[in-house]
């Protein structure tokens, strides 16, 4: 797992790196998501990468990412839940796991702040 800044995250953004939030669905409708993000929430990360890829597809509406190839990015509120998504990302076997460590309150505060710069 690679920790990863604001920086690096818009540059994985740009490639149309898969970003995880895994904010509970209650947090999402509060504040809002990351751009291309999905949300799988942070109790259901390991079962969900766990899941058949037909399975998986069905259920979040994109193919399952490849556990050598693909690149994920975990995102949370702070970086600390996404930093545990990572870990179990990896115990199912994904090689390519990045926490995005700023975390929602990073990217909102940032993006807040380009807005206004406007």
């Amino acid at each position: 797992m690679e920790n990863i800044d604001y920086d690096k995250l818009l540059v994985l953004i740009d490639l149309s790196t898969l970003i995880i939030d895994v904010r509970e669905k209650k947090e999402l409708a509060e504040t809002g998501v990351l751009p291309n993000s999905i949300n799988i929430p942070l109790s259901d990360v390991g079962n969900a990468l766990s899941l058949p890829a037909s399975e998986f597809a069905e259920l979040y509406k994109i193919p399952k990412p490849d556990a050598e190839k693909s690149e994920i990015v975990f995102s949370c509120h702070s970086g600390v839940r996404s930093q545990k998504a990572a870990g179990l990302a990896q115990k199912v076997g994904y090689k390519k796991v990045y926490n995005y460590t700023g975390g929602w309150s990073e990217w909102a505060e940032k993006n807040l702040a380009v807005s206004k710069n406007i």
